[in-house]
């Protein structure tokens, strides 16, 4: 044995032993249980095994384009679509149609957070126009929660990310959720709609789903928080370096020490 088909050897067990120990952390987060409702992760473990293999899935912006690249498992080509580059809101409804004008024998699933699909939803009307059915999964988190948890986890507190009141007695949007009826608003444009709160429910919802012939909307209410994270990475941005909050300057002092660390390129 050569040392070049020796090191290749080595380099393809280590490869399949690490590849088992990320389907098992995989499968730990399909099947994730949170005691305050569903998590997203669990959710799209639900989707992942219950669509069929050869449908396509839509994503772009928000927490969910992280998870799905961690977590999804595609078996076919041509099925797994996501727009990386400038994470655009609003992509994902008119993205999905089109995946659905130019391939119509597939169902084509717009994986999308409340956030983006209040920015930009109206080409699902075009999609009954049009009759090309699409399914939208739409993952209630309450507000841009990418964002919000990218605010804390650089020593702020947050602000204006969630969709709360603004309560009189403070002026500050720190009251309860808006109660935004998502399915409601699916329906009264004409498409058909479905509400899942927990595993079960959106089990059936997506085997319900898939027997309508016109575009319809899945509202997921999914816990804030339950997006993967860490797993060595960080997200490189500006946190000031003058601040009168200790966090804002210990979160300065971590990321500099990360950018120093960090593999050139």
């Amino acid at each position: 044995m050569t040392a070049l088909s020796y090191r290749s050897g080595y380099a393809a067990t280590e490869i399949a032993e690490l590849k088992q120990r990320w389907d098992g952390e995989v499968d730990r987060l399909y099947d994730l249980q949170h005691e305050a409702g569903l998590a997203q992760t669990r959710a799209l473990g639900v989707i992942n095994r219950t669509i069929d293999p050869s449908s396509v899935i839509v994503c772009a912006a928000g927490g969910l384009p992280g998870d799905l690249h961690r977590l999804w498992r595609s078996s076919e080509p041509k099925t797994y679509h996501m727009e990386y580059g400038f994470s655009c809101m609003g992509y994902e409804v008119s993205g999905a149609f089109g995946a659905a004008l130019a391939d119509p024998d597939r169902e084509v699933y717009a994986v999308v957070g409340d956030g983006s699909y209040l920015m930009l939803h109206s080409e699902l009307v075009t999609s009954l126009q049009e009759g090309r059915k699409i399914t939208v999964l739409l993952f209630d988190n309450h507000g841009f929660q990418c964002i919000h948890n990218l605010q804390r986890g650089h020593g702020s507190d947050g602000f204006g990310n969630e969709f709360r009141y603004r309560e009189a007695s403070t002026g500050r949007l720190t009251g309860g959720y808006l109660p935004i009826d998502f399915a409601a608003h699916a329906r009264s444009l004409g498409a058909k709609a479905y509400k899942a709160t927990n595993a079960e429910e959106l089990a059936q919802a997506l085997r319900q789903a898939k027997e309508e012939t016109v575009t319809t909307l899945i509202e997921i209410p999914v816990v804030p928080g339950t997006n993967t994270d860490g797993y060595e990475s960080w997200w490189q941005v500006g946190v000031p370096e003058v601040s009168v909050s200790e966090k804002v300057l210990a979160a300065h002092a971590e990321m500099k020490t990360r950018i120093q660390a960090a593999r050139p390129i």
